[in-house]
C-alpha cells in the first residue's frame, strides 16, 4: 500500500472547521499529522477529530520532515510568509486565497515557488464546481473564438473593513469578488488588456460593482457583483458568436438559452445539492486534485520539481488576479469612484 500524504493543517478557524476539514475527511490517501494555530483551542478542535495529530501553535514547532504537504487558512499576510517558509523547506501547499497581502507578495512568492519546484495551489474553489466545470466544458468549442462572458457573483460578506485593508470595497474586491476575476481568466483564456470598472455605493458598506474586461482576442467579460444582497449567489452565461448562449444561473443547472440565435431552453445539466456541498461548491473536489498532485509528484521525484500543473489554479492564477484587483480599484478611486483606462500590461492568459 503506497503511503499516505502527510498534511499539516495551518489555521484552524472558521474555514478550516467549516469547509476545507470536512471535505478533507472525506479524501483518502492522506493523513493529517498536524494542526497548526496561535489559538491552541481552534488547534485542539481540529485535532480531536483528525486523530493522531500534533496539536502546536506554529509552524515553527514542527519537524518538517514529517509533512509533506499543508492545507493553509490564514490571513493574507501570514499566508503568504507561510506558505515561502514552507515552500523553501520542500512543503507543498494548498492555500485559501488570494494567497498574499499584495501584488508584490504574490511576485515573490511566485518566484519561490518556481525556484523551489514545490506545488502550490491556490483555493478558486468556484473553477471546481461541477456546474461551472460542466458549463466550462460545454462551452468549449463557442470560446475558442471571441464571445461574450456574464459573471454574476455576490456575497453578503465582507460587509466591513477587514485584514489590513482601509475600506469594505476594497476588502471586499480583494477577498470575494477576485473569485469573479479568476473565473473570468478562466473561462476567457485570452489576457485582459482593458478594464472599466463602475460602483454603486448605497452607504459606504453596501455597494454593487459593474466591471467590464476586454480581453486580446476582442472577448468580452462582464462582471455583475456586490455585497448588497442577503445571500450568496453565483451565475455564469457564455454566449458565443454561433449565436448559442449557454447559461449556469446558479450552482444547479446548465441550460442552452439559444441556439444559432433561436431560444432553445434545453436543460443541459443538473445537479442536486445531496452530497452535502460536494459537487456544488467545489471545496472537496480541489482539495481531492492537491491531494492526488502530491501523491503523484511524490511518487515521481523529479530533479528540481516539475512545473506547474495545467488546469490548477496557481500564484500565478492568483498573481494575475490580484494585478486585476489593483487596475480596478485604480479605476474606482478615479473620478468618484467610476472609471475607465487602458492598462500598460496585459494580464497573462490563465495557466
Amino acid at each position: 500500500m503506497a503511503d499516505l500524504l502527510r498534511l499539516a493543517l495551518v489555521g484552524c478557524g472558521r474555514q478550516m472547521q467549516q469547509n476545507l476539514f470536512p471535505f478533507l475527511q472525506r479524501i483518502r490517501g492522506h493523513q493529517v499529522v498536524a494542526c497548526v494555530d496561535p489559538d491552541l483551542a481552534l488547534a485542539a478542535d481540529v485535532q480531536s477529530l483528525a486523530g493522531g495529530a500534533t496539536c502546536v501553535s506554529s509552524v515553527d514547532e514542527l519537524d518538517l520532515e514529517m509533512v509533506d504537504a499543508a492545507v493553509l487558512a490564514v490571513p493574507p499576510e501570514p499566508s503568504y510568509l507561510l506558505v515561502r517558509q514552507l515552500a523553501e523547506r520542500g512543503v507543498d501547499c494548498f492555500v485559501e486565497k488570494p494567497a498574499g497581502p499584495s501584488t508584490p507578495s504574490l511576485q515573490d512568492l511566485e518566484h519561490v515557488v518556481r525556484r523551489t519546484g514545490r506545488h502550490v495551489q491556490v483555493g478558486f474553489n468556484f473553477r471546481y464546481a461541477e456546474t461551472l466545470q460542466r458549463l466550462h466544458e460545454l462551452s468549449e468549442e463557442i470560446r475558442a473564438t471571441p464571445c461574450s462572458v456574464t459573471i454574476d457573483f455576490y456575497s453578503r460578506h465582507p460587509s466591513a473593513p477587514q485584514w489590513g485593508v482601509d475600506t469594505t470595497l476594497e476588502a471586499w474586491i480583494r477577498h470575494n469578488g477576485v473569485h469573479a476575476l479568476d473565473l473570468a481568466r478562466w473561462f476567457v483564456p485570452s489576457p485582459v488588456v482593458q478594464v472599466d470598472a463602475h460602483a454603486i455605493a448605497s452607504d459606504a458598506d453596501r455597494f454593487q460593482i459593474n466591471l467590464f474586461l476586454r480581453h486580446h482576442d476582442g472577448s468580452l467579460s462582464t462582471l455583475r457583483m456586490g455585497n448588497h444582497v442577503k445571500r450568496f449567489m453565483v451565475g455564469v452565461t457564455v454566449q458565443g458568436m454561433d449565436g448559442s448562449r449557454y447559461s449556469a444561473p446558479s450552482l444547479e443547472r446548465v441550460t442552452l438559452e439559444l441556439s444559432d440565435g433561436v431560444p432553445y431552453g434545453q436543460e443541459l445539466h443538473s445537479t442536486r445539492n445531496l452530497d452535502h456541498g460536494w459537487a456544488r461548491s467545489g471545496f472537496g473536489p480541489e482539495l481531492q486534485a492537491f491531494v492526488d498532485a502530491c501523491a503523484q509528484r511524490s511518487a515521481e521525484p523529479h530533479p528540481g520539481g516539475r512545473p506547474a500543473i495545467k488546469g490548477v489554479p496557481s500564484v500565478s492564477d492568483a498573481l494575475a488576479a490580484s494585478a486585476l484587483c489593483d487596475r480596478v480599484m485604480a479605476e474606482l478611486n478615479t473620478a468618484a469612484t467610476n472609471g475607465f483606462g487602458l492598462l500598460t500590461g496585459s494580464v497573462r492568459a490563465s495557466a
